[in-house]
């Protein structure tokens, strides 16, 4: 990391780290990295959680359109430990990283109409963000990691109560989906799927799987939308080719809830 990087010689209680790249499995495997060196030090660590990908040079023709992909990472109860540590993490070529200071005030546009907001959506983005995280450190106590998780949200825990469900109910059936998963990521190995596009999948499937009060189209096009969103441009036709496949083993209506 830059010895001229913004953290305090002394400890600060919470750092937020932002990586950024075009590569999302560098990104990946350096935020990882990063949690990895951090975890020994005794801060707890919330993360990495994906942010929106941006695109960076847009399509040409003949040519794909290039993104960047961020990450955030969460460290709360910082040692001057930790700050040393993370003086000595050398990362790839290509990585930006950034601390950003988690307690400045947001202070917002006055001007700016509100935001329409779909809380079924805002509660699948966070279980799929919550998931990503977990794929990367299996955390045992739960309660704690929760707890953070929902700390650092726009909203109120008890607007989230639907992505509660899907974290709960997806890390209990982790391992039927992971199956449905690979049995229909045709040519794909199970290990080289992106670590947004398996969140993503596995809160579709769950639903698909489990909540047959939603449609399936609807369990599908938000797993789509929230691929394109987070992703990469090729992951939301991987995802749809997935899903849809999945759909056609389920017996159910595609367009309608079951008991409607």
């Amino acid at each position: 990391m830059d010895p001229d990087s913004p953290i305090s010689p002394s400890a600060r209680a919470k750092i937020r780290i932002r990586i950024k790249g075009v590569d999302y499995r560098m990104i990946d495997q350096s935020a990882a990295d990063i949690v990895a060196s951090v975890a020994p030090t005794g801060a707890r660590i919330s993360g990495p959680f994906p942010l929106p990908s941006q695109v960076e040079v847009y399509r040409a023709a003949g040519q794909d359109e290039i993104r960047s992909h961020r990450r955030n990472i969460e460290i709360i109860n910082s040692t001057a430990q930790t700050v040393e540590v993370m003086r000595r993490i050398n990362l790839p070529t290509g990585i930006e990283i950034s601390i950003v200071a988690p307690d400045d005030p947001i202070v917002p546009d006055p001007n700016a109409a509100p935001a329409k907001r779909n809380r079924r959506h805002d509660n699948r983005v966070a279980a799929m963000q919550f998931l990503c995280s977990w794929e990367v450190q299996r955390h045992g106590d739960m309660v704690t990691t929760l707890f953070d998780f929902f700390t650092e949200r726009e909203q109120p825990r008890e607007y989230f109560s639907f992505a509660e469900e899907l974290i709960q109910g997806v890390i209990r059936d982790v391992a039927l989906i992971d199956e449905v998963i690979g049995k229909y990521a045709k040519n794909w190995a199970f290990a080289r799927i992106a670590r947004v596009d398996l969140a993503i999948l596995r809160v579709a499937i769950f639903e698909l799987m489990r909540r047959t009060d939603i449609p399936p189209v609807v369990s599908i096009n938000e797993a789509v939308d929230i691929a394109k969103e987070f992703s990469t441009e090729e992951s939301k036709r991987f995802v749809n080719g997935i899903l849809d496949s999945y759909k056609e083993e389920l017996g159910r209506d595609p367009r309608k809830a079951e008991g409607s």
